[in-house]
This record gives structure tokens, C-alpha cells and sequence, in this order.
């Protein structure tokens, strides 16, 4: 993924370090944003705890020669026990809360990735600047990354907080502590960074490998989808192959992955040893000047015992954190980045079309990232209540005709208007007017009446006007012989396993359709696609009962429908090349005559 090679100016990162920290403290709960706040506070805890032991030590010591109480004594120690009780309960809370928070901001994303992609402009779904690639990678790998680091910005000015009065502390006893214990936390800082740059670069690098493995895997352990592609692997032959470009594809992806492990292992194993020498060093140098003026007492040393580990420690914490934060720029790039598609422009107020006339007017169309034109200078007039269908081969634009009509796409060049108004303007007015099945119709985990019934949130049917619609689409039998009928649940995660046919899943898909019946355009793309010629039948009979008064549009690449309709379109190119019924197109002799009598050889013994 090329985006991974660029760099990050200063300016764009603390842009998203602002946003990053806006929606950490956006996903806390009530009770986290107290703990959090309290944090601030608790920064300066281990400073007084080591100034309280090195205060212990020293009333210790005194209380030997007899210079001091018992009770003086047993003071101090009760405090530091109560400090140690305070520090105890908070680390643990900011333990439990950043991984509560974490998954409240991992929520967040899934959420905000759902939103982005009901709204986007559909060019991005067509991967539109590669945009499939960075959502694929965000749900992948930037998920809990995310989560992770933007919850690790109030930690990390918290460590800073601590550092900064470690610091104070032990450079008041020696500058030459400081420098040392510092020093020796800068190989793991570089390393930290250069580790979580490679990370994500790997990540990058290997993510398809990394999907590519997994579906290989689903195809040879027969998990894709019930395994619908053993039948074919079993009679042809094709294991050893499956097998094969599995194993190959897996093993480059894990000597990869390895390779990087081994590195990052060296890598905190040096930096873990430089940081142990160099604290013995450390504690000679507070031993050297205890020794040079025996006044400054063993409670110095005791202090330097401490802070020096806990320096060392929150060094590392605050460095290392700041190194995965800005070493997960990118990851939380790539989801702001989402975040920050443009959105299709919906209007607020939008008008009620009663008379949907739908006329293209030169309308011409290209797919983000195609070479060639789907459509043509195309210009057609379509008055309310006409039947119409749209005929042709595959990929001669019929669907790409019903994607710019529903306002999924925009035309690249012409204009497309409904019941006078201009589409692109007026979306929400346009989709409320049109009912459509998509070839890639929904197939939702749930009741079969919920399944109808999503298509229209404002509208309240009876069972029996439900019954009527299942009627008219040849989904009443099936749906009778349901154990609980419209409430049955149906789908492969329902709690019986209870999935519909194909056939049955677009009778359903056909009901929610028709359940929207306030609509003034009916769109069918591909109707009888999985249907038997006997259900296929059936619904060419029930044609008028189920379009009523609609304007209604079939696109097919089966000439059945052509029969009932009053108009047909034919597509070839991204052309329309006849337009008119089927009597007269047959004695054009032209394309559709030509598609006509080809088809009827089908059904000819």
C-alpha cells in the first residue's frame, strides 16, 4: 500500500493528535474520566513515596542511635503503607478502565466505519482512491491499534508528569544520574520507533498475503460458505493445487512475520541489558556521594534505590508511549482519513414526487478507475405508469442504467431528473420515490417480517396485508408452511440454521420491494434470476397486480418479461439501440429479434 511510504508532515500530526485525543475523552465513561482526572494527581505519587522511604530510612536509622521515637517512626511507615495502598488501587483502576475504554473506542470505530460506509459517495465502494484498501486495513489491523493509542494520550501526559518531578528530584542529588539513567533509555526509544514503523510497513506489505492465505485456507478446509467449492476440488482434482498455492503463499507470509519478530527480540533484549548495567552505575555514583558527605544520610541512597528504577521505568513508559503513538499515526490516519470521505449530500427537506417521469438527458457514465465509458449519450424519456423493460448482454450497461437512476452513482457528463427534479440534487426525494430489488439484494439475519418490513420504518402492516403482498410476489407458500410464519427466523445465524433458497430469498427481497408501496417507481434488476421457470411464470401472471400503478422497470437478460410490458429498451455498448414493444421490435428484425428467437430455441424440444 503506497499511502505507508509517505511521510506525515508536523502539522497533520498534531491535527490528529487533537482529534485522537478528542475521541479518547469523548469514549470515556463517567467514572474513567474520574479516574483519569485523579491521575494528574497521582503523577506526583512516586516522588513522595520515595521522599517518605528516604524520610523511613533516615528516622530508622536515627531511632538506632537513639536520636528519635518509636512513634516517629511508625508514622512515617503507616503513610508509606497508605501510599502504596493508594498507588496500588489506581493502578489496577487505570488498568481496568484503558482496557474499558479501549473497547468503548473500539466501538466507536466500527461505528464510525459503519457510518462512513452508509454514507460515503459510492464511487469510494468501487475503491475510489483506494478506499476498500483502507477500510480493509482499518477493520484489519487499525482497529484496537487505534483504540490503543488514542487512549494512551492522557497516560502519556501523565507519565510525563511523573518524569518531570523524578527528574526534578534526582538531579538535586546528582545531574550526573539523570544524564545516566537518560542515556541509557535512548536505544530503547529508537528502537521502540523503528519497530513500529517496520510493523506497520509489514502490516501493509503483507496484508493481502496475509487475506489471500485465509481464503485458500477456507476453500481446502471447505469453510467458505458450507463448502461450496468441495464438490469441484473433489471431482476435478484441484486439492493438490489449493494445497500447493496455500502453502507457498503461507510460508512467505510467516518467514516474513518471523523475520521481524526475531529482529524486535534482539532488538529489546540489548536495550533491556544497556538499561540493568548502567543502573548498578548509577547506584555507585549515589554511594560515592554519600560517602563524600555521610550527612546526606542511607535515606538518599534510598531514594536513589527508588527513583532510579522507577526513572527508568517511566522513561521507558513515557518514550515507549509516545514512540507507539506517533509510530500509530498512521494507522489512526488511515482511519480518520475514512472518517473523512465525502459523504453523499442528502437534503434536509425533501420534496414529494407524485408524478416520477424519468428522462437522461445526453447522460454519459465511467467507473472510478476504468478506462472505457459504461454509457453512452444516453437520452430517454420514461412517463409515469409505463412498463418497461431493459433488455441486453451482460455488461451492456443495463445495471449501471438502474445504479444512476437510484443515485448511487452521479453521471459523468449529462443530467438525470425525476418528477422535474434534478437527481443529484434531491436524492432523499428521489430513493423515497423508487422501490428496487438489486441483483445484490439483502439477505438480513432475522424474522421474515422484519425482513419486509425494514423497507418502510414509518409504515405499520397488518399481518393480512402482509399475507397480500407475499401473495402477489410467490412468497405466500413457503412463508405458510414457516413453523412461526412472518416471525419465523430465517438466515444461517437464525436458531434453527433456517436459510432460504435462492429463489426464496428473492421472493422476500420481491415483498419488501412491493411493502413500500407509496413509491412511484418499481425497479426490478434481474427479477427471475433465481427463480424456476414455474415461479418465473407465476410472477409474469401477477405482473399488474403486483406494479399497480407504478412506473415499473425490468432489467433482464431473459426475454419472458418482454411479453407483458408495454415498452422495451436495448441496450448494447452503453447504447440504446431499439426502443419500442414487442411486436414492433420482432419486425425490426434487428437486436432483440435477433436475442428473441435465440432464446426461444431454449424452451423449443
Amino acid at each position: 500500500m503506497s499511502r505507508s511510504k509517505n511521510s506525515i508532515g508536523l502539522n497533520e500530526t498534531l491535527r490528529i493528535v487533537g482529534r485522537a485525543l478528542a475521541v479518547s475523552i469523548r469514549t470515556k465513561g463517567p467514572l474513567s474520566m474520574m479516574v483519569s482526572v485523579s491521575g494528574f494527581v497521582i503523577a506526583f505519587l512516586p516522588v513522595i513515596i520515595a521522599r517518605t522511604l528516604g524520610m523511613f530510612t533516615n528516622v530508622v536509622q536515627l531511632l538506632s542511635l537513639g536520636h528519635t521515637t518509636v512513634s516517629e517512626a511508625i508514622s512515617l511507615l503507616g503513610l508509606l503503607v497508605a501510599l502504596y495502598i493508594i498507588q496500588t488501587v489506581y493502578t489496577n483502576l487505570r488498568s481496568y478502565f484503558s482496557e474499558v475504554d479501549a473497547l468503548r473506542t473500539v466501538a466507536y470505530i466500527k461505528k464510525t466505519i459503519i457510518d462512513c460506509t452508509s454514507r460515503v459517495e459510492y464511487k469510494y465502494i468501487e475503491n475510489e482512491g483506494d478506499f476498500r484498501d483502507k477500510l480493509l486495513f482499518a477493520e484489519e489491523f487499525g482497529g484496537h491499534r487505534v483504540a490503543e493509542s488514542m487512549q494512551q494520550i492522557i497516560l502519556i501526559i501523565q507519565s510525563f508528569i511523573t518524569f518531570a518531578s523524578i527528574n526534578t528530584v534526582l538531579f538535586n542529588v546528582s545531574p550526573w544520574i539523570v544524564l545516566i539513567l537518560l542515556a541509557t533509555c535512548i536505544p530503547a526509544v529508537i528502537l521502540s520507533i523503528l519497530q513500529k514503523d517496520e510493523e506497520y510497513k509489514n502490516k501493509t506489505k503483507n496484508m493481502k498475503d496475509g487475506a489471500m492465505s485465509v481464503h485458500l485456507y477456507y476453500i481446502g478446509a471447505g469453510a467458505n460458505e458450507r463448502g461450496r467449492s468441495m464438490a469441484d476440488l473433489r471431482f476435478t482434482g484441484i486439492y493438490p493445487w489449493v494445497k500447493e498455492k496455500w502453502r507457498s503463499v503461507s510460508d512467505n507470509y510467516l518467514k516474513s512475520k518471523n523475520a521481524v519478530t526475531r529482529k524486535h527480540v534482539l532488538y529489546n533484549s540489548v536495550a533491556d541489558i544497556l538499561r540493568n548495567v548502567v543502573y548498578i552505575g548509577v547506584l555507585l555514583v549515589a554511594a560515592a556521594r554519600i560517602y563524600a558527605n555521610p550527612t546526606l544520610g542511607l535515606g538518599v541512597f534510598m531514594l536513589v534505590f527508588t527513583m532510579s528504577g522507577q526513572l527508568q521505568t517511566e522513561t521507558t513508559r513515557l518514550f515507549v508511549g509516545i514512540a507507539r503513538f506517533f509510530g500509530d499515526i498512521r494507522y489512526m490516519k488511515d482511519f480518520f482519513d475514512l472518517a473523512d470521505t465525502p459523504k453523499e449530500k442528502l437534503e434536509d427537506n425533501p420534496q414529494t414526487i407524485s408524478e416520477a417521469d424519468i428522462i437522461f438527458d445526453r447522460v454519459s457514465f465511467t467507473y472510478p478507475n476504468s478506462p472505457e465509458e459504461t454509457l453512452h449519450d444516453l437520452s430517454i424519456n420514461i412517463k409515469q405508469g409505463e412498463k418497461v423493460a431493459i433488455v441486453g448482454e451482460n455488461g451492456s450497461g443495463k445495471s449501471t442504467f438502474v445504479n444512476l437512476l437510484c443515485g448511487i452513482y452521479q453521471p459523468t457528463t449529462g443530467n438525470i431528473t425525476i418528477g422535474s427534479l434534478d437527481l443529484g440534487e434531491n436524492l432523499r426525494a428521489v430513493r423515497r420515490a423508487i422501490s428496487v430489488v438489486f441483483q445484490g439484494f439483502g439477505r438480513y439475519e432475522t424474522t421474515i417480517r422484519e425482513n419486509i418490513t425494514i423497507a418502510d420504518g414509518t409504515k405499520k402492516a397488518s399481518d393480512e396485508e402482509l399475507w397480500t403482498y407475499a401473495k402477489n410476489t410467490g412468497a405466500y407458500d413457503f412463508i405458510k408452511e414457516q413453523p412461526q410464519q412472518f416471525d419465523e427466523e430465517i438466515g444461517t445465524f437464525s436458531k434453527t440454521g433456517n436459510n432460504l433458497s435462492g429463489g426464496q430469498w428473492q421472493k422476500i427481497a420481491m415483498t419488501r420491494a412491493v411493502y413500500r408501496d407509496q413509491a412511484r417507481v418499481l425497479i426490478l434488476d434481474e427479477p427471475t434470476a433465481a427463480l424456476d421457470p414455474v415461479a418465473e411464470a407465476e410472477l409474469y401472471r401477477q405482473f399488474s397486480t403486483l406494479t399497480g400503478t407504478k412506473t415499473t422497470i425490468f432489467i433482464s437478460h431473459r426475454l419472458g418479461i418482454t411479453n407483458v410490458v408495454e415498452r422495451i429498451l436495448v441496450f448494447d455498448n452503453g447504447r440504446i439501440v431499439e426502443d419500442g414493444s414487442h411486436s414492433e421490435l420482432i419486425k425490426k428484425n434487428g437486436k432483440y429479434a435477433e436475442m428473441f428467437h435465440a432464446q426461444a430455441q431454449w424452451y423449443v424440444a
